[in-house]
């Protein structure tokens, strides 16, 4: 038996008391005699303990995986709750793309059908198309018959097969494994040629992306999705050389101003192009693949601004379609996507402004030199107006001057806008950032807190259990103390009543032995001192004697039992039966008025006190 582990001391309890006190000899001697045996001592059933733990362990484990459980459906919850969200943003997008590809097969079949028509120009282009389109449709069967239609019949028949051979497979038939056998060769020959077949229809999309992707077909398939091309000629435009203005001086004055817009738009260009030289040196894709670029692109447009927890639900959504790519990664993509699209609006909208600066200014130099013309025509007519001549020439230049100027001025304003609407754009990014970061602290502050809470809760709960160990302890030495005094008084009660039983005993041994003396005496007085007489013991007695003589004179019309009882006519004479006779006859006797008639109604003679009736005692 293993030592007792103690509890700890609390600051209540009382030392531990090793010296020796004779106050209670009898409760020492008790002890010794009794031994192992005390009541004090108990055997410690340890298969009942081990049974215990088990049992404890057993439910601390179902707990754990009741808690695992609850994780596991608030994680799925959760997973569920996204893809619902990202299937309501998927429909609207999947809604928006169908409805603009029947619009796009709309406009391809009446463009096809009109052009299509006899007597037009590309008639015979677009039977060449029809032709071609009938001949991949015939290929695209001709495919499916000799690679797809063969593999479905084979699983029909391997399906079949196995039904038909599933018990020799369990049983390990030679001549079945060894046909098994057979026909996984066969299926890995089969999965070969489909393998290659895949590659090699991989290597053909691969070709035609290819083609798709450069020359003449990128330009018509991607040419308004990317920057904008500098396709018109810089410098003097042929336009403004063919310009007429009798006046040299002015004609190069303003043919210089295009070389002067084109080096001010080309400042400004490189200029742009060296703000955004960071954005730029990443390529064409920031540095990522066209499918992903392309995926990340197409992901990222179906959720609108003003979405709430637009951000979150771009990641997940991010992290769904591109797994090997970091969260850091997507985050500096989407960045490089957003500096990129200002880069090309931008860049557009100075390019824009460019051909619309040019188109005007040769519109501008046009009417001067119409005007210049006028002028000399005048000057011809009246030459007293050379004068004026000089300072219209020098207006006309102050005006275009001032034209330039307040264009420039106009560029400089247009770039402060787009600077504004970046600013705004990186604060609305900025802003929802913060609002992620505040939102993740305030989760961890509510898992902090909770944690805090359940550490209190446990510290409280100790606490009253130390709290209750306590009063149990002050109880278990308050009854300690009772039931010391009561095994005393029940000590002094059980001398009290062996006394008292040893009295008893020795009154009841002296009442026998009077009781004794007394019988023997009536035994003397009793005993039998008569004679033997065996013909009196075998005669009649004088009783049954007399009973012969009485049956002697029986009457045959005496009753053969004595009735102690009422007879009829005794019955009828009670007014109390004839009353109720009447009322069974009117069908009132299970009425409670006929139960209080009869309480009413006396008997014949009063009823002795033994026949006193109580039927009718409580109604």
């Amino acid at each position: 038996m293993s030592s007792p582990s103690w509890p700890n001391r609390t600051m209540d309890s009382k030392p531990f008391i090793t010296k020796y006190t004779s106050d209670d000899p009898d409760k020492l001697q008790l002890r010794a005699n009794n031994g192992i045996r005390s009541n004090k001592y108990l055997p410690v059933d340890y298969e009942k303990l081990k049974l215990m733990a088990t049992e404890k362990k057993f439910a601390a484990q179902k707990s754990l995986l009741k808690v695992k459980k609850i994780e596991q459906m608030s994680k799925q919850s959760k997973e569920n709750l996204l893809l619902k969200q990202h299937k309501l943003v998927w429909q609207k997008e999947f809604m928006r793309l169908n409805n603009l590809r029947k619009r796009i097969q709309a406009e391809v079949e009446s463009h096809r059908r009109q052009n299509a028509m006899e007597g037009s120009g590309c008639c015979r282009i677009f039977e060449h198309f029809d032709l071609y389109e009938s001949s991949l449709d015939e290929e695209f069967a001709k495919f499916k018959q000799n690679t797809c239609e063969p593999v479905w019949n084979l699983r029909e028949d391997l399906q079949f097969w196995i039904q038909d051979n599933h018990e020799g497979i369990r049983l390990g038939d030679p001549e079945v494994v060894e046909k098994h056998a057979e026909i996984r060769q066969t299926i890995n020959h089969v999965k070969g040629q489909q393998n290659s077949v895949l590659q090699q229809l991989y290597n053909e999309q691969k070709c035609l992306e290819g083609e798709l992707q450069t020359g003449f077909l990128w330009e018509i398939t991607h040419g308004g999705s990317e920057t904008p091309h500098i396709d018109f000629a810089e410098g003097i435009p042929e336009e403004a050389f063919d310009l007429e203005c009798s006046d040299d001086e002015l004609k190069v004055t303003v043919l210089q101003e295009f070389i002067i817009i084109d080096q001010k738009f080309r400042e400004r260009l490189h200029f742009l192009e060296d703000e955004h030289s960071k954005i730029l040196s990443k390529g064409l894709h920031g540095g990522w693949s066209d499918e992903d670029h392309f995926c990340f692109l197409a992901n990222y447009e179906q959720y609108p601004r003003e979405l709430n927890n637009r951000r979150k639900l771009i990641l997940d959504r991010l992290r769904r379609h591109l797994p090997h790519k970091a969260r850091h990664e997507l985050v500096a993509h989407e960045e490089w996507c957003e500096a990129n699209k200002y880069f090309h609006e931008r860049k557009r909208a100075l390019v824009v402004a460019w051909r619309k600066g040019r188109a005007e200014l040769l519109n501008k130099a046009r009417s001067t030199f119409i005007e210049v013309e006028i002028a000399k025509e005048l000057a011809e007519v009246k030459a007293e107006y050379n004068r004026q001549q000089k300072k219209i020439r020098y207006e006309l230049y102050e005006k275009i001057k001032q034209w330039r100027e307040q264009k420039m001025e106009a560029m400089m304003l247009q770039q402060k806008i787009d600077e504004r609407k970046r600013e705004e754009v990186q604060e609305e990014l900025r802003l929802e950032m913060e609002r992620e970061k505040k939102r993740r602290a305030h989760e961890k502050e509510q898992i902090q807190k909770f944690a805090t809470d359940k550490l209190e809760k446990r510290r409280q709960q100790d606490q009253r259990d130390q709290e209750r160990m306590a009063e149990l302890k002050r109880r278990m030495e308050e009854q300690a103390i009772i039931d010391k005094e009561r095994i005393e008084y029940r000590k002094e009660q059980l001398d009290q009543k062996i006394e008292e039983r040893k009295m008893k005993e020795e009154r009841k041994a002296e009442e026998e032995i009077e009781k004794e003396r007394r019988l023997e005496a009536l035994r003397e007085q009793v005993r039998v001192i008569a004679e033997s007489d065996p013909v009196r013991m075998m005669a009649d007695t004088k009783a049954w004697q007399a009973k012969n003589e009485e049956d002697d004179e029986i009457n045959i019309n005496k009753p053969l039992f004595a009735i102690n009882t009422f007879h009829s006519k005794q019955i009828t004479t009670d007014p109390r039966m004839r009353l109720e006779a009447k009322l069974r006859e009117a069908g009132l006797h299970n009425s409670p008025y006929a139960r209080q008639v009869m309480a009413a109604v006396p008997p014949p003679q009063p009823p002795r006190r033994d026949m006193e009736s109580t039927v009718f005692k409580y109604d």
